[in-house]
Order: structure tokens, then sequence, then C-alpha cells
């Protein structure tokens, strides 16, 4: 699964640095147009900007202002808006259309959730198993040109090993370092216990044989994690492209925001 960035719109979350940086030039420059004392000439006296027109150079300010923390401070180091765009979160985040029938589901409603990543947390602590984890693949990671061109996507998916974990994934579920892992059907008429809850278990008849700690117990070694999709059934994570370098982590997804219906922290 791929999340997009998402802010007021696609549009303004995807803006480079050097154009929020050209845009703050720009808002700077109108408001020095419209703070400052200027003087005009009217009937052979000079007279001072209006209160409206400084009204609107101190919205000016407050939109430099806020601009500059939120693409330049807040978004590369702290906190970022994604939102998710298909089903390979399901049922812990929704991205689905209503008649979108790819998966095998026949959708009723459209549903993608909004969420923020915090992209601090990794900076102080180490991932923990079951975290949900945004981070940028490796290019062989993709598979979704025909054309056979990769490249690097961000991703999104739940952390099931860690450097020195062993997992092997059965038919009967994933078995971390000998052990089963308690991960239950999601059920919405009785809540589980458990820390998460996956769409349907695993069917080994309806994917192609994963080539990644299914054919046997794999190992993994220094800064390599294992991820996994909750919607096992319909995910390309590290059963199929193999490990995720630990660098490659952007943070961990915390909280979601939109549709309101949806409002939550994330587990």
């Amino acid at each position: 699964m791929q999340p997009q960035e998402a802010g007021a719109t696609e549009v303004l979350a995807n803006l480079s640095i050097g154009a929020v940086v050209g845009i703050a030039v720009i808002l700077t420059i109108l408001r020095i147009v419209f703070l400052n004392p200027v003087k005009l000439i009217q009937s052979g006296r000079a007279v001072n900007v209006s209160p409206t027109a400084r009204g609107f150079a101190e919205i000016l300010e407050s939109l430099i202002i806020a601009g500059i923390l939120v693409f330049l401070v807040i978004r590369p180091f702290f906190l970022q808006a994604f939102f998710i765009p298909s089903q390979s979160m399901e049922p812990t985040l929704m991205g689905h259309d209503a008649g979108d029938t790819r998966t095998g589901d026949n959708y009723t409603d459209t549903i993608h959730d909004n969420l923020f990543v915090n992209k601090l947390v990794y900076r102080y602590s180490k991932p923990q198993h079951g975290d949900v984890v945004v981070f940028r693949a490796a290019a062989h990671a993709d598979n979704e040109h025909p054309d056979g061109s990769k490249k690097e996507n961000i991703l999104i998916k739940r952390l099931i090993g860690m450097p020195g974990d062993k997992i092997h994934i059965k038919e009967d579920g994933v078995y971390l370092n000998g052990k089963k892992l308690n991960e239950p059907v999601y059920d919405k008429d009785k809540p589980t216990q458990a820390q998460y809850s996956i769409k349907e278990p695993m069917n080994f008849n309806s994917i192609q044989t994963p080539p990644h700690a299914v054919t046997e117990e794999l190992k993994l070694g220094p800064n390599e994690y294992f991820m996994m999709g909750d919607n096992r059934n319909n995910s390309n994570d590290s059963r199929f492209w193999g490990t995720l370098d630990g660098d490659r982590i952007i943070g961990k997804a915390m909280f979601v925001f939109l549709p309101l219906n949806r409002i939550g922290s994330i587990r």
C-alpha cells in the first residue's frame, strides 16, 4: 500500500521546499506593500494605507509564519499527514472505493483514512513489534507498473519482526521466535484484547507463494525489519520483497483524523 501525503489539499501537502520558499517570498512582499505606511496621493495630500489593507497584511504575516512552521519545521522533522489509497492495511486503516471488486470485496462505500505520522518518535526510541510504520521501500518492492519500471514508493505496514528475530509464516499463522502471534481475525461485534486484528487468515491457495519466511524460517540480520499488511491476502509486503532496512523508516502512524467517524488512535 502506498500512502500519499495529505494536507489541506494533496497539492499543498506535496509542495517542495523550493515552492514553499517561493510562496513565502511572494507573501512577504505583499505584506510589506500592505503593512508599511506607504503614502498614497489623494487630492494633493498624503494618506496612510487603510485599516482594511493593514488587516490583510496581518493575515499574510500569519500565513507566512504558519507556512514556515508547517512545511519547513513540522513536516520534515515532527509530524506529517498521509492518506491511505488501498486496502492492504484493512481493517486497521481503510482505503477502498465503492464498487471496487479488485480484491474480491464488493464495497458499498468509499473510505480513505487520513492519518498523522510521528516522524520524531524513532529518533529517541526504537521501533517495536506491532507498530504501524511508514517507510520508503526499495525500488525492487515496486510492482505497480506493467512496463517493469521501478521506483521507491512510500508504504505503510505493521512491524512483525525486528533485528535478531526469527520469522516463519505458516498456514495457521505467523510465528515469531518459535511462538505463534496472537492475531485474531477482525470481528466488529467481538472486541479483541489483542494489540491488533487482521482482516482474514492468509490463504496460501489464493496468492502467489511468497518467497520470504514461508518456505523456511527467516533470521533477521542487524537493522533488518519484517513488515506485513493486516489485509494479508492483499498486501505487497516483506513476504514478497524481503526485509526492510531500518534506515528507510520514516515514522510511526499515530492518529486517524479523517473521516470524522474514523477519528482515533492507531494500534
